[in-house]
């Protein structure tokens, strides 16, 4: 057939296990069934039915299909394909063996342990390497999309047992041209992981996406989020008013340069913290190996399986649990002159 041709051909899915049930989807193992005895092991995200008759739901579960296939990188979990049934609207997922963060750190933390403070580094590391690229990515006219994850949570982060880190769940970012506005009058997200300008309800860049990392290096580093809290306000006074912990105090391992990467990242003013993803992923990578050697990916699967014994259960893509909260009544402190583009 010609080069141009169009080749069309029904694909095919048995579903397995469910994994995870969130607001508007459900995730689920699956294989992806072809020709002549072919399989291939998929996640796929089904839309809710009782959503699916939601404009604003379909066309953001919509948007997240077409967003993410142009996230091509191997530290970002991949989309596949969007298709649709009578009664479903799916995406088809890249299906990753291992668990994500917080699920890790739940494994660590009841025996007793603290992650190792490399692999905790060597982790946001890669998580930075896929912001990055994400960050500066552009349409084809070469106009940058303007992208922020805006929920850069443990629960969006997946360790694989071979030692491979996976940025998932870009069904809240904020891209030109891809997901409908959110109402103005509310946020979304996980607040315990929110910048300060997020959770003051105030227009949001890239750098919201570097303070959040900073609350999950933090964590990772701490075995506790320095900024979770038992409602919405605690959280928000936490993150935009108290200052920040003495991390070296609360983990010795933490040494002078990470102390110093940790508080340039959970800057207050986002003019403090790094310009981009990219400046934190160089100032992390120098501290993993500035002495010419430091953690690999081979080092992560070998604690992973420590870690786990028998990692006998696959999981895979877990929906997040965003939270919708109110914008605060009053406005809080925010930089001034921060001007950023409101999502279109």
């Amino acid at each position: 057939m010609a080069g141009d041709g169009e080749l069309k051909a029904a694909a095919r899915f048995r579903l397995g296990r469910c994994i995870d049930r969130g607001g508007m989807g459900t995730v689920y193992e699956a294989e992806q069934l072809g020709a002549h005895g072919f399989t291939k092991k998929v996640a796929i995200k089904l839309l809710q039915p009782s959503t699916t008759g939601h404009a604003d739901a379909t066309r953001a579960f919509i948007g997240e299909a077409r967003l993410v296939a142009r996230l091509v990188h191997p530290n970002i979990a991949q989309v596949y394909n969007l298709g649709r049934t009578r009664d479903h609207i799916f995406i088809v997922m890249e299906l990753v063996h291992g668990m994500n963060l917080q699920d890790l750190l739940a494994i660590v933390a009841r025996r007793g342990m603290r992650l190792p403070r490399d692999l905790a580094v060597y982790i946001i590391n890669r998580v930075l390497r896929g912001l990055a690229y994400a960050h500066h990515l552009k349409d084809e006219s070469g106009q940058p999309l303007g992208l922020v994850h805006r929920d850069v949570h443990l629960r969006n982060i997946l360790v694989s047992y071979e030692g491979d880190v996976k940025l998932t769940d870009f069904g809240i970012a904020c891209a030109r041209g891809f997901l409908p506005a959110d109402s103005p009058d509310v946020i979304v997200g996980s607040p315990d992981f929110m910048s300060p300008e997020q959770i003051s309800g105030e227009t949001i860049d890239h750098r919201s996406d570097i303070f959040s990392t900073g609350v999950a290096l933090s964590t990772l580093l701490l075995n506790v989020n320095p900024f979770a809290g038992a409602n919405v306000e605690e959280m928000r006074q936490h993150i935009t008013k108290n200052p920040l912990p003495n991390f070296r105090q609360m983990n010795p391992e933490i040494d002078e340069e990470l102390d110093r990467i940790l508080r340039t990242a959970l800057a207050r003013q986002s003019v403090q913290r790094y310009a981009s993803a990219y400046e934190m992923f160089s100032d992390v990578e120098k501290y993993l190996y500035a002495r010419q050697h430091g953690p690999t990916a081979d080092r992560l699967r070998r604690f992973m399986i420590e870690i786990t014994a028998t990692p006998s259960k696959t999981r895979s893509i877990a929906r997040v649990r965003t939270r919708v909260i109110p914008k605060p009544t009053t406005k809080s402190a925010h930089t001034p002159g921060l001007h950023t583009k409101k999502r279109k």
